[in-house]
Formats: structure tokens, C-alpha cells, sequence
């Protein structure tokens, strides 16, 4: 029951039928909990697992920066999209800033997955990229007008 209060509150899966979300919270394998101070994705690394924190936050960080945080993420977040829609490296390093929780999937399992809701998580990670690339439209303008 926690696990569903949890995806309930998260806007990524706000289009999910409730059928759907209960059959995610269900699957207990797909809450990871990870302590402050955690590694959750290495930069250079191969594995292309999504995560989306469902409770806590994580900053990111670049190897090429030591030291420096990049941004912090909140509860919400989707993480990882890149590597786990493409098979790519991964390009930074994000830890745990606190306790927190994960809804974390991998493609093998995104594939066991009944047909709706892989289409739901395509649909969702679709807007997402979206919005990065509306985001850095807006970034390039702003910067070629000053």
C-alpha cells in the first residue's frame, strides 16, 4: 500500500490507469532504497536501468567537476532515460542526498511488462525528452540574444 501512496504522488505516472499503478506497486522488486551518500549510476557505466525517485532526492555530478553538484533532483525526477532508451554510456554520476527511494526498471523488465503500460512509459518518457529539448531551445535563444 505504501508503494502505490508513493507512484500516486508522482506526476510521471498521473496517466496510468489505477489498474496499472497497483500492478507497479505490487512488484515490490521495483523499490529500490538507496542510503545517503549512495552511487545510484556511475558516469562511463553501461547499465541502462530507469529510475524515477518516488521519496528522498539525489544530486548529480560530473567527474570532469570533482566536487561540484550539478543540480539536486526531488521526488518526481526521471532518471537515466537516456541510457535506458538508447543503450548509451551513462554521462554523470547521480547519489542519493538523502534516504530515498526509486522506482527503478530495467529494459528486460519494461519488456515482461503487459503492452499498455510499456506504450504508457514510452508515451511519458517522450514528454519528458521533450521538454529537455525545449529547455535547451529556450537556453540557445537566450544565450544568442545577450
Amino acid at each position: 500500500m505504501l508503494f502505490l501512496k508513493l507512484i500516486n504522488r508522482i506526476p510521471f505516472f498521473a496517466r496510468f490507469t489505477d489498474e496499472h499503478k497497483r500492478m507497479l506497486a505490487e512488484s515490490a522488486s521495483f523499490f529500490v532504497h538507496f542510503n545517503k551518500g549512495d552511487c545510484m549510476i556511475r558516469e562511463g557505466s553501461e547499465d541502462s536501468t530507469l529510475f524515477i525517485v518516488v521519496k528522498g532526492s539525489v544530486v548529480v555530478t560530473k567527474d570532469s567537476l570533482p566536487g561540484e553538484i550539478m543540480v539536486t533532483l526531488p521526488a518526481g525526477s526521471v532518471i537515466g532515460e537516456i541510457s535506458f532508451l538508447t543503450n548509451r554510456v551513462r554521462t554523470s554520476n547521480v547519489i542519493a542526498n538523502e534516504d530515498t527511494i526509486c522506482f527503478a526498471i530495467d529494459r528486460a523488465s519494461m519488456e515482461e511488462m503487459e503492452f499498455a503500460i510499456q506504450l504508457q512509459f514510452k508515451d511519458e518518457l517522450i514528454g519528458i525528452l521533450i521538454g529537455h529539448l525545449d529547455r535547451t531551445s529556450a537556453a540557445l535563444a537566450a544565450s544568442k540574444a545577450s
